[in-house]
């Protein structure tokens, strides 16, 4: 299990649900990292920001960094099996929940953690924002998943970012466009940071997300 804080809408009716946004920090952040950009979402949407495992002072990650070259992906993968269940813990938990609406933004480690997750079970998740993420060599190599083909991706980068070059977030839209029809980059004029910016964006994604699942029903 991991740490973890919960939001849920205040002032909501009894048995009322709301979709739920699963929020991993970066490299060096902790829980309290992601849900800053999410605030102006806390009043129709149930956030969960988890705390990696890994220590790094007084701040976290989700997995060990490399010296040189990538991370390694068993890590990585294990990380990602760890959050599913956690996912699916959280969700039958907590009874303001809509699980049919349950979406993951990563920023940095956090996003690469996701994305793993999303190529692997991502059938189970409703759609994933990508945020200041590195791509790695070896999802390439990951079997296609068919479940994909469909799923909403939201790929976010700061344009001045120096430590992951907007390149390869441009690397990583082109390739989950192999996977999905559903892709959509987003650049800012921001570095590698979370700032107000993306708010907007991501608010109008995901309420579109949620209004076509309203719809479907």
């Amino acid at each position: 299990m991991f740490t973890y804080d919960i939001y849920e809408p205040i002032g909501r009716k009894e048995g009322e649900t709301f979709p739920v946004i699963y929020a991993l920090h970066g490299f060096g952040g902790d829980e309290l990292d992601v849900p800053g950009i999410l605030e102006i979402m806390m009043d129709r949407y149930v956030v969960v920001a988890l705390r990696g495992k890994v220590e790094y002072g007084p701040s976290y990650g989700f997995y060990h960094m490399a010296t040189e070259g990538e991370p390694d992906a068993k890590e990585i993968h294990e990380v990602s099996k760890q959050v599913l269940q956690f996912i699916a813990d959280i969700n039958k938990e907590y009874d303001t929940i809509q699980t049919t609406n349950t979406f993951l933004i990563g920023f940095d480690q956090g996003a690469i953690v996701t994305l793993d997750l999303m190529l692997r079970y991502g059938g189970e998740i409703s759609g994933a924002a990508l945020l200041s993420s590195r791509f790695l060599s070896y999802t390439e190599k990951l079997p296609k998943n068919l479940l994909l083909q469909n799923k909403p991706f939201f790929v976010g980068h700061g344009t001045e970012d120096m430590v992951v070059p907007i390149e390869e977030a441009e690397r990583l839209t082109r390739f989950l466009r192999t996977l999905s029809t559903n892709v959509e980059f987003h650049s800012f004029f921001t570095a590698h940071s979370l700032k107000e910016a993306e708010e907007d964006e991501l608010e109008a994604w995901l309420d579109k997300l949620v209004q076509t699942q309203v719809q479907k029903k």
